[in-house]
């Protein structure tokens, strides 16, 4: 019985470490449009935590694209993410935070930066209306425009289980419920005794 209570640990841990290995990151692209102002347009490509974090968003782990043909180089962490944190130079108040209600993006908003050395600040006003301003640390703000967000999730299911083939190898958590079952039988036939007629 201590061998199958060992196997039964051995096989909840499994399940628990797959369970925990599925939480992946979500991919959202943004296209900004400005109606007044300038920078005129932003693409975005925005990775996300799945969880739910403190403040009932989901943190930024990642943006790549293009603000008016400046490539992005990623999100400058907020050091207290997803609360608001004012930014070193003391331009923007930030949370990289990608909310799943209306407006999606907050008035603090995503920081990130260009490869042109450009900082760019991507906030709601209100749920249809949003800003996006460029600066440079040390110099301050170099321009702003007001415009509308479109966000859509990417996919991210078929593109995998089409290059992995359909029920190729079992999942990790599939081998768990597998090994639980064999244990579970094996304890079953063991402890079944059979008396003999003598």
């Amino acid at each position: 019985m201590a061998r199958f209570a060992k196997l039964a640990a051995f096989a909840a841990g499994l399940a628990l470490a797959a369970a925990g290995a599925q939480a992946q990151a979500a991919t959202w692209l943004v296209t900004y449009t400005a109606s007044s102002g300038a920078p005129a347009s932003a693409n975005l490509t925005v990775e996300v935590a799945d969880l739910l974090n403190a403040v009932g968003g989901h943190d930024v782990l990642g943006i790549t694209g293009d603000v008016d043909g400046d490539a992005i180089t990623g999100v400058i962490t907020n050091p207290v993410q997803p609360f608001q944190w004012w930014t070193s130079d003391g331009l923007f108040i930030v949370d990289n935070v990608l909310y799943p209600t209306a407006p999606s993006i907050s008035n603090a908003g995503l920081f990130f930066a260009g490869a042109s050395g450009n900082e760019y600040n991507l906030f709601s006003d209100s749920a249809s209306t949003y800003e996006l301003y460029r600066a440079q640390s040390g110099v301050g703000y170099l321009a702003n425009s007001i415009g509308a967000v479109a966000l859509v999730q990417a996919p991210r299911g078929p593109e995998v289980e089409s290059l992995r083939g359909p029920g190729a190898v079992p999942e990790p958590a599939s081998w768990a419920l597998m090994i639980l079952g064999f244990g579970a039988v094996g304890a079953a036939l063991r402890s079944r005794r059979v008396t003999l007629p003598a």
